[in-house]
């Protein structure tokens, strides 16, 4: 085995080799660097550098910020609430209980229950139509 020490091809640090004159990096890492800078990968034409990650900066929050994220917001709830009043055909709008309570008026001011008829076979309760004048059954 050498005595002596040899210098890294890649990174140039001074090493005792574990091999007789075959090593020429001090490690497996420098190694596969050193073949990465001398094989451009596939479509490539300019050898890639490992590049070293960069420090992680953490924004502080500021009254300014906190104060544009909000307006942001309420811009965006603003717009997309008026783009749904100006752009939404009135028939694809959800129901909501009003609309459910004006349902049960109108229902009710156009069918009355008959009281002196019994329910037919499938459960449903006799009402008498007054737009069309005629004895209807209803699920009550």
């Amino acid at each position: 085995m050498e005595q002596y020490h040899y210098t890294c091809q890649y990174c140039g640090k001074e090493y005792k080799p574990n091999r007789r004159k075959k090593q020429k990096y001090c490690s497996n890492s420098c190694r596969t660097r050193a073949y990465q800078l001398r094989t451009p990968k596939l479509g490539s034409t300019v050898p890639q550098v490992e590049k070293k990650p960069e420090s992680v900066k953490i924004d502080k929050i500021s009254k300014a910020g906190v104060g544009n994220a909000f307006l942001g917001a309420l811009l965006a709830d603003g717009v997309q609430t008026l783009a749904k009043k100006v752009f939404e055909n009135e028939d694809d709008k959800a129901a909501t209980k009003k609309d459910f309570k004006e349902m049960k008026e109108l229902l009710l001011s156009r069918y009355h229950r008959v009281y002196n008829l019994p329910p037919n076979g499938f459960g449903q309760l006799p009402y008498y139509d007054l737009n069309t004048k005629t004895i209807v059954y209803l699920k009550g």
